[in-house]
């Protein structure tokens, strides 16, 4: 009786760790490379512990070609901003992003690698043949705001206002 007690209890302890704020918690992969797109602004790995950021990350460039970083620079110049682009080609990334005038660094992560080990699709409700994910973090976590709008100008500023409260 006394072994399934200690098993039961064991159980039980197993499956409150398993509960709580760490599903909401992001992972960057190490082994991802960031590259710069201009000389004026390098990656900073100290963004990745930033008590709040925000991360941008797409399959595809078209959505760096909507204007976004000039509001959070209205708001809050030093708030990091993480961009993870799953595209192939580097030198297209970067060659696109300059015809963007969207100087800002990048992880290259060309597997999907942080798409796959932090399941965004799913924990946003995106079907996989989406290209965008836009969130808040707060620390390591994703916020309760979630998303970030970053396409619709008006309530990005109202979710900013929000966020940075």
């Amino acid at each position: 009786m006394h072994t399934y007690t200690l098993l039961l209890l064991l159980c039980i302890l197993f499956v409150f760790a398993g509960c709580g704020p760490s599903e909401d918690k992001i992972i960057f992969p190490e082994n991802l490379k960031t590259y710069q797109v201009s000389d004026s602004l390098t990656f900073n790995p100290d963004w990745f512990s930033a008590e709040k950021k925000l991360v941008v990350v797409s399959k595809q460039l078209y959505v760096f070609s909507m204007p976004f970083m000039d509001i959070i620079e209205e708001y809050d110049k030093e708030m990091p901003v993480i961009i993870v682009i799953t595209r192939e080609d580097k030198g297209e990334i970067i060659q696109r992003l300059t015809e963007y005038e969207f100087p800002y660094p990048f992880i290259h992560d060309p597997d999907g690698l942080f798409i796959e080990e932090n399941q965004l699709w799913k924990r946003f409700g995106y079907q996989e043949k989406n290209t965008i994910a836009t969130f808040f973090m707060e620390g390591g976590f994703i916020s309760e705001l979630g998303s970030a709008e970053i396409g619709m100008r008006q309530l990005f500023r109202k979710k900013l206002d929000e966020f940075l409260k």
